[in-house]
């Protein structure tokens, strides 16, 4: 559910039932004749599939102008939904796989009669997964995408086209125009694949005017970055504001707003290619009107809902405008109008005095006719300024009251001149009295020093960006106490789009803190805890395994005497041969080592702390601890018998821990079997392969079994059924099992007996 709910996320998927669409197509057929079978018939169903989120023009305002049109012109009700790839936040498209099984799951409840894609990336990825995602009778609108980015044969697939063909050079030739003498032209892109694909191609179109322009490329900066470099541009410079919707850095960006910013800060001209940057800062020239795609996108899917094929309709590529300009950037930077095209529309030319004082003119003519109404309307005007005041007043008082309610504390900071009002309870929070007079740094020295840059960044973010922010952070009180402070903030713009203030409230989360705190410090107790026990286990381990130690060492330690008696009769033979001493020094190592191997991993199984993990052969486990427990066998005259299966799959574990499990379960069989007549005593150790996800382990024994009182507690702590027991062993075996991410299961076995299972993740390579 994590990776779906992950997958789900990384691609935005919003889908929405239009009901507001529904409610007006309502309302503008009441009354006329024959709307009642309209009425009662069923809305056309169409799915708008978006490249980007809904704050990425210019392709937001083709997506609006669509819907809008569409649900004008079509007459009838419909039923509109919505997918985004939102490509601006995610650059790579690595969850393809999950989206298209999550339309074609959506789809066997919801069927569209009419797919529209905008955007290139939503076009393309359609167009890769037409016939896994929607059946060959629904028609396919590729909108709002370059003509060169539509897949080969799209086309052939029951679909249409209405899009655009972007002429590379002409956005050369449109600077070249009004400004002859540039000789840098520097191109702002983004990082995003999809931008990457026209930085590649700018790159091709402009090389028949490198020997004329330099050309700097923007794409592999950040923002920051782009901004700093533009305001350094040297003489004769112009920018070339293409695409940016995530730059090098990972920031994803509103075009429009990054260029705003850009054009604040170059101190060279800005043109850019769509028809909706005329007035945010670009000269201008032959652009792409975004909106006219929209509209004509939504003509063409009304035609088509009404039962035209898609056959009809050949591949319409719209053409650029007629040369737009913006006066107010043509006087910045001196450009004559002379040198424009011919045709070209001049738009925001600053009003001649007459055209801005006709009013003026005008009502002084005719001050005396109209003086009466004038001094009416000057007092019906003060008097509804007098009432917004006081309900002005009333909101802020109610304001207040609700956040000192909440117990917030509410703050303004000035962005011009670093001045901070706080509230009665801001002040309180940062321990300020009401007569300091607070400012940015004043409140950033409270900040404990760990979260200071920190809080500066984020509120710098938010100021460049016009955005908002939510942050957690530490504050130092005079006492020295540590207080922490959730805040949040809004930045306010004037009339000019310039902001001028950051709104926040700030509120005391110490307690919640310190809740989160004292939680994981418990957390922390009951692991050392868990850790104390499994020590232990170990340790009470050590004195069952004893015996079978003994027998152990006994053979490699006999071996090492007997080789040193024989080497020592060898030498007083008198004629020592060096050959057959090498051989018997070497005898004695052998068995010293596999002495020192047996001792160390007694060693591993009480020492406290991590433990060894490794790629383990689970037939190999059970195999040791077979020959391990023969003299308890003998002692409890019990035969250990196993079943192993072939070709198991190894697990990721810690052999020692595995050997410490099998022979708990294998010492409880023994015991259990104690009443048991001597024919019966045998225990038997399974493996098996379950799936191909895990290795299952089973001992049986065929003793008394489990009652329905012990099995409710079998595996608890400190409980045991025998006289001289802890009750620690199950629940170290339960203990070490899930840590290793397996589970333990027991049951009473066909027969008479008891079952324990256990099982543990698989890895992929197989048993040898």
């Amino acid at each position: 559910m994590r990776a779906l709910r992950s997958s789900l996320v990384l691609c935005e998927i919003r889908c929405r039932l239009s009901a507001r669409f529904l409610l007006i197509v309502a309302i503008m057929t009441v009354g006329l004749p024959g709307t009642s079978a309209a009425s009662a018939a069923a809305p056309k169903r169409v799915l708008v599939v978006h490249s980007f989120g809904r704050d990425a023009p210019p392709f937001t305002t083709a997506s609006t102008a669509f819907e809008t049109t569409l649900m004008a012109e079509l007459g009838e009700p419909v039923d509109l939904d919505e997918v985004s790839l939102d490509v601006t936040r995610y650059a790579a498209l690595d969850q393809e796989e999950a989206l298209v099984e999550f339309l074609r799951k959506r789809q066997t409840r919801w069927q569209p009669e009419l797919v529209v894609t905008m955007g290139s990336p939503a076009g393309i990825f359609v167009a890769h997964y037409r016939d896994r995602l929607f059946p060959m009778e629904t028609p396919i609108v590729y909108s709002a995408m370059d003509q060169r980015r539509l897949p080969p044969g799209a086309l052939e697939r029951n679909a249409a086209f209405l899009g655009a063909s972007y002429d590379i050079p002409g956005l050369v030739e449109d600077i070249l125009q009004v400004a002859p003498a540039t000789t840098n032209i520097v191109v702002v892109t983004g990082a995003t694949p999809l931008e990457q694909f026209w930085t590649d191609l700018l790159r091709q179109e402009f090389q028949p005017f490198t020997k004329r322009v330099n050309f700097t490329w923007f794409n592999d900066l950040s923002f920051p970055e782009m901004l700093e470099r533009s305001a350094k541009l040297p003489p004769n410079s112009f920018v070339l504001f293409f695409l940016l919707m995530r730059d090098a850095s990972g920031v994803t960006h509103n075009a429009d707003a990054a260029l705003r910013r850009l054009h604040e800060v170059a101190n060279a001209p800005v043109n850019g290619l769509f028809e909706n940057q005329l007035g945010l800062g670009i000269v201008g020239g032959r652009l792409y009107a975004d909106e006219a795609e929209g509209i004509e996108s939504a003509r063409l899917a009304v035609r088509i809902l009404r039962g035209e094929p898609t056959s009809s309709f050949p591949p319409r590529v719209l053409l650029p405008t007629a040369p737009q300009y913006d006066w107010r950037e043509l006087q910045k930077w001196k450009i004559d109008e002379k040198i424009l095209p011919k045709g070209s529309t001049i738009l925001y030319r600053a009003p001649s005095a007459w055209q801005q004082y006709r009013g003026w003119i005008i009502g002084g003519a005719t001050v005396v006719i109209v003086e009466g109404l004038l001094i009416f309307a000057l007092v019906a005007n003060l008097v509804r300024r007098h009432r917004a005041e006081r309900s002005l007043g009333k909101s802020e008082e109610q304001v207040m009251l609700a956040a000192k309610a909440a117990r917030l504390g509410v703050w303004e900071l000035n962005t011009l001149t670093g001045e901070i009002w706080a509230s009665d309870k801001a002040r309180e929070l940062f321990e300020f009295d009401a007569e300091t007079s607070l400012d940015r740094a004043i409140v950033s020295a409270r900040v404990h020093p760990e979260d200071r840059a920190m809080r500066e960044v984020t509120i710098d973010r938010a100021i460049a960006e016009q955005g908002e922010y939510e942050i957690e952070y530490r504050i130092q009180l005079k006492d020295g106490g540590i207080r922490w402070i959730s805040g949040c903030a809004r930045c306010m713009a004037d009339e000019s789009g310039k902001p001028t203030r950051l709104v926040g409230m700030s509120r005391d989360i110490t307690e919640r803190k310190e809740a989160i705190a004292s939680r994981e410090r418990v957390a922390e107790k009951a692991r050392l805890q868990r850790e104390q026990i499994e020590l232990l286990g170990r340790a009470s381990l050590l004195g069952e395994m004893t015996a079978s130690l003994a027998h152990e060492l006994g053979q490699p330690l006999s071996a090492i005497l007997n080789y040193a008696n024989a080497g020592g009769r060898f030498i007083d033979g008198g004629e020592p041969n060096p050959g057959t001493l090498q051989e018997i020094f070497s005898d004695i190592g052998t068995a010293g080592r596999r002495a020192r191997d047996i001792i160390q991993n007694v060693r591993n199984a009480i020492k406290k702390g991590g433990a060894m993990r490794g790629r383990v052969a689970i037939n190999k486990v059970v195999e040791n601890v077979a020959v391990m427990v023969r003299p308890d066998a003998s002692a409890f005259s019990c035969e250990v018998q196993t079943s192993l299966a072939e070709n198991l799959p190894t697990i990721e574990a810690d052999p020692v821990q595995m050997q410490q499990v099998l022979i708990n379960l294998v010492s409880n069989a023994f015991h259990a079997m104690r009443e048991t007549p001597i024919a019966r005593r045998k225990v038997e150790i399974t493996t098996q392969l379950n799936g191909n996800e895990s290795v299952r382990v089973i001992v049986r024994d065929h003793g008394s079994g489990i009652s329905d009182e012990t099995r409710e507690r079998l595996f608890e702590q400190f409980y045991t059924t025998k006289k001289d027991g802890l009750g620690m062993g199950l629940a170290i075996v339960r203990s070490i099992v899930e840590a290793h991410g397996g589970k333990i299961t027991a049951r009473n076995a066909e027969g008479g007996g008891a079952c324990f299972e256990f099982e543990l993740p698989a890895t992929a390579k197989p048993d040898v």
